[in-house]
């Protein structure tokens, strides 16, 4: 017997929302004399719905505001190579050149806002059978599921920090090739199981123009004539994350490669590519991981940063000693960083902790007999609040 199907359908779909807050507060001694408030804030609302068929949709909205009156957005002004003196870099017209990824740039003394805010998504995503497509604002490929070290704080660290408590951090290993610009992301299921042959998952996404200013990878300081920074757009970005779990060990493993096209008018700017990669391996309460990232800086003057650390954990504590190295050839400066410390989780919201944190920097200055380095080093103690609600 036919039956005729009914005029309209029931709707079985279930949504839900939720909203997460992150808040951290580090108040630093800087070399036993100067002290400093440091503070970051960050929202995300998401929303999402579950069809009657098993398909999800929903969106995402997020911002993020600090207070870092260390640097200007991520690097900021580094020594004084200005343009036209021994090997600078620079257009040949007295304005120097910013690393797209290393954020430096020299011969600058610029005033920064030590205010910054910016929103960081505000995408769409539908999840099918074969992964999941997302439209808007948000990560790139190449940094969607990024593997990293533990670490014990969410602002301090010796690579990739929030904030910078000394005023010479540079590492940097995260690849914000895109920022936060409109993009088109496509993310693969994870493939295969974690606990026999390990489980894959792969990302591409395409950013028409990377015109977005963040919190950390936009020059935040105003009136900066006389500093140049390359126009990217066409950025492709690739990722690849892989994770296995065997007994009481686990190992995660990411790839990433961004590549941008450079839309500037000034001729000295080349076309980005960026390479990113981590591992980290976790058994029982110690864990560890390394981190590293090569770029052209879309000057031709590369940039390069490798991080590590190691981590244990004890009840509620975790303590870290972490490492970072950083160099970037079209300011002409390296660095390192060192820190040490422990956190402790309180209740289900908050988390307490304090660290030791060693950083030194050199930056190219001129001299009358030409190009030459000075050194810079610091010793921060810093304590750090934190709240997740």
């Amino acid at each position: 017997m036919l039956t005729a199907p009914p005029t309209f359908s029931q709707d079985t779909s279930s949504a839900q929302s939720s909203l997460q807050i992150d808040a951290g507060l580090t108040i630093a001694l800087n070399d036993g004399e100067k002290s400093d408030v440091f503070a970051d804030l960050e929202a995300r609302f998401e929303w999402e719905n579950i069809t009657q068929e098993g398909r999800r949709y929903g969106f995402v909205l997020a911002g993020r505001a600090e207070r870092d009156p260390g640097r200007a957005g991520w690097g900021g002004a580094a020594g004084n190579c200005p343009d036209g003196l021994a090997d600078c870099a620079g257009d040949g017209a007295g304005d120097v050149l910013r690393g797209v990824t290393s954020g430096f740039y020299a011969a600058h003394s610029g005033q920064s806002d030590p205010l910054r805010g910016a929103l960081t998504h505000a995408f769409g995503y539908v999840h099918m059978g074969y992964g999941e497509v997302r439209l808007g604002y948000g990560d790139g490929a190449a940094r969607l599921d990024a593997v990293a070290p533990p670490t014990a704080f969410r602002l301090s660290r010796a690579d990739n920090g929030r904030v910078d408590i000394t005023g010479l951090s540079g590492s940097r290993t995260y690849n914000y090739a895109s920022g936060q610009a409109p993009k088109l992301v496509l993310r693969s299921i994870a493939l295969g199981q974690a606990r026999s042959i390990g489980s894959f998952r792969g990302s591409l996404s395409y950013t028409p123009e990377a015109n977005g200013c963040g919190v950390d990878y936009c020059d935040h300081a105003p009136g900066a004539s006389g500093v140049l920074s390359a126009d990217i757009e066409n950025i492709v970005e690739a990722g690849l994350f892989y994770e296995l779990h065997r007994g009481e060990t686990e190992l995660s493993f990411s790839l990433g490669y961004a590549s941008g096209q450079s839309n500037s008018a000034v001729p000295v700017f080349e076309d980005l590519d960026v390479t990113n990669a981590g591992v980290r391996v976790q058994r029982g309460a110690w864990s560890g991981g390394v981190r590293w990232l090569s770029s052209n800086n879309a000057t031709g003057g590369d940039y390069e940063a490798l991080s590590a650390s190691i981590a244990r954990e004890s009840g509620d504590w975790l303590y870290t000693l972490e490492w970072s190295n950083f160099g970037d050839d079209t300011v002409h400066a390296d660095g390192r960083s060192i820190q040490i410390g422990g956190s402790k989780l309180i209740g289900d919201h908050w988390l307490a902790g304090a660290g030791l944190q060693y950083a030194e920097r050199r930056e190219a200055m001129i001299s009358p007999l030409g190009r030459r380095h000075i050194e810079q080093d610091s010793t921060t103690f810093f304590l750090e609040l934190g709240w997740r609600y």
